[in-house]
């Protein structure tokens, strides 16, 4: 374990923000963090903490009074297999897209439209990575965390995990007070086609014979064609939620907007297109202070100067936020985490 003090956050995060931390811990095995934490009992009562995987999700508005946590653990191993299913786990730190196309070339099916999300194993539980119709809760066994108050081990299963859009026990109930190690994965060996979703129809039309290696290739094209790399420009990906509304308020807002994009969701609900809102409001390709709104997906804000600072990119979800809010009477939600 490499414990590192007023170490720069700037590859740590993909807006490539300037941001120093006070500590910086990073470790290769969960033995080394499980040691560490228990020998420190009590320590991260008393210090702030942070867990940094890929940094996909952060926004770094200031430096980080306190300790960074960053795994590097790598492992991948099938648990247990039938003709149906498999059970695989996976290390906190193995990097996502890495783990869906190991899933995908060991015949585990169901993560394919999730390809090429940024991120961690870890941070897919977290989160509850989503795109394509496809949320990673679908497919979540258990996670294995650390309890950083106690040291005690601790394995939830999915429903413990409370899976909810972009969302976990993890955001909530747990935050702060926990570590995971592992996550692991149940996958169907059978093939799990699912092409529902606008973009993916388009791709393969009124095809029946789709193949889930088809699909993560039709999904890291069309992300690759959307979506800014983020060793070019800095961006975390989705900025914003698609936001959730009722029957009555998608009645009004069909009837003023005719090309309102939306999903209806089973609970009668509508989920609505954040980046199609923002676009209508005419901020694609709007700059504030070296940040921007990108020029081909309005859903994602770009640090475009290579410059911006947190609260300048913050500045502009702002002014995001309240013109969609003007506009439509929709609130959107950061998916970002704001540090």
């Amino acid at each position: 374990m490499k414990i590192y003090r007023n170490y720069c956050l700037k590859k740590h995060n993909t807006f490539n923000v300037d941001a120093i931390a006070s500590i910086f811990a990073e470790y290769t095995t969960d033995d080394e963090i499980i040691e560490y934490i228990r020998t420190n009992e009590g320590k991260f009562k008393q210090v702030k903490h942070l867990i940094v995987g890929e940094g996909s999700n952060l926004l770094f508005t200031g430096d980080f009074y306190g300790m960074v946590l960053h795994p590097l653990t790598k492992y991948i191993s099938v648990q247990s297999e039938d003709n149906d299913f498999c059970l695989i786990e996976a290390a906190a730190g193995v990097i996502w897209d890495d783990f869906v196309g190991w899933t995908s070339s060991h015949m585990a099916f169901g993560l394919e439209n999730l390809s090429l999300i940024p991120g961690t194993v870890g941070a897919s539980a977290v989160q509850n990575v989503g795109a394509y119709g496809v949320e990673a809760g679908d497919y979540i066994h258990s996670v294995k965390y650390i309890d950083l108050h106690s040291g005690e081990l601790i394995s939830l299963s999915s429903e413990q995990c409370k899976f909810s859009y972009r969302n976990s026990i993890f955001k909530n109930e747990l935050k702060n007070n926990f570590l995971i190690l592992s996550v692991t994965y149940k996958l169907s060996r059978k093939p799990v086609i699912n092409i529902e979703y606008a973009d993916l129809r388009n791709c393969f039309g009124e095809r029946s014979d789709v193949s889930p290696r088809e699909i993560r290739e039709a999904v890291i094209n069309i992300r690759n064609n959307k979506l800014p790399d983020p060793e070019v420009t800095g961006n975390a990906g989705s900025f914003f939620k698609n936001p959730v509304i009722d029957k009555l308020k998608f009645n009004v807002l069909k009837e003023r907007f005719s090309d309102l994009r939306f999903y209806e969701l089973a609970d009668g609900n509508y989920k609505l297109a954040a980046g199609w809102l923002i676009d209508k409001c005419g901020l694609k390709g709007f700059e504030h202070n070296g940040a921007a709104v990108h020029d081909k997906q309005a859903l994602v804000l770009i640090n475009k100067s290579g410059n911006a600072t947190g609260k300048d990119i913050t500045g502009l979800a702002y002014i995001v936020r309240e013109k969609v809010k003007e506009k439509f009477d929709v609130c959107l939600e950061p998916e970002v985490i704001f540090i």
